[in-house]
């Protein structure tokens, strides 16, 4: 089988796009999330694909590979159609992957997959370790909520020093970087719930096709535990509904406590989502 690899940086053209939604169309388990497939044409994102297209078959697998924030911190995913796998189809998109991250002077990267057996195996034959994992969570859109009296949810109106404080104080410093970006990128709109003019917890929404994104979700600790991050959540299901969303996604790490909180607020688990790094 003669099998020939390239790298697209992204956007990808309309034909690229279209082989590597056909292809995860014909899988099993939907991998469009640790693919990153809602921004593979947006020129606005930092990334690129590695394709696999085999002669008189077409594409049998890919990577892609995203700086998630803008700060050259890149995560990558490969996936091969079951019925090209163990041929060293996923280790060559791998070393293509690598090969990329050089290129763009890179300054760390994660491996992103859905847990399970095979993926473990293969990444740890690549010089791979387990660092952590996330929990998918989704909800489905909410057509009613109302806030408590005297509770607001405004856009994000220039209050960045505020705004760095709740954070900070929900988060760590590392944090900072993240607001920023959010605050720069047009597509990133962030939210800020407040009452009597402070704000007391924020999130910054994502629209992605059939779903609405919540990220940089944070309560001020010293309002934690009054209800307030359900009643946001609660929010952005309504949020998903009124811009014709059919769900809201985000996701946390396994050992974070604010787990019960999402779940309370009416998020089931997806899938779980391992990160793996390059050991040194």
């Amino acid at each position: 089988m003669n099998v020939s690899l390239s790298i697209d940086s992204f956007p990808l053209d309309g034909n690229t796009a279209r082989d590597m939604n056909d292809l995860l169309d014909r899988l099993p388990i939907d991998y469009r999330t640790v693919l990153n497939a809602p921004v593979w044409r947006m020129p606005e994102v930092r990334g690129f694909a590695v394709l696999a297209y085999a002669e008189g078959i077409g594409l049998i697998g890919f990577a892609t590979c995203l700086d998630i924030v803008g700060l050259h911190h890149y995560e990558w995913s490969v996936i091969v159609h079951p019925d090209y796998r163990r041929q060293s189809i996923g280790t060559a998109l791998a070393d293509g992957v690598a090969h990329g991250l050089e290129q763009r002077g890179a300054e760390s990267e994660l491996a992103v997959f859905i847990e399970d057996e095979e993926a473990a195996a293969f990444l740890g034959s690549l010089g791979y370790t387990a660092d952590f994992k996330e929990i998918l969570l989704g909800a489905p859109a909410l057509q009613d909520s109302e806030l408590p009296s005297g509770l607001s949810v405004i856009p994000y109106g220039g209050e960045q020093t505020e705004l760095e404080t709740v954070l900070v104080a929900a988060f760590d410093e590392d944090v900072v970087p993240v607001m920023k970006h959010n605050i720069e990128e047009a597509e990133r709109d962030i939210w800020l719930m407040k009452r009597d003019g402070r704000i007391i917890a924020t999130a910054t929404l994502i629209e992605e096709e059939d779903a609405l994104w919540v990220t940089a979700f944070a309560v001020n600790p010293k309002e934690q535990g009054k209800g307030y991050g359900q009643t946001f959540l609660r929010w952005c299901r309504n949020r998903a509904f009124s811009e014709k969303k059919a769900q809201v996604l985000l996701d946390v790490e396994t050992t974070n406590d604010a787990i019960r909180v999402y779940e309370k607020a009416g998020f089931l688990p997806v899938n779980t989502v391992q990160y793996w790094k390059r050991q040194e």
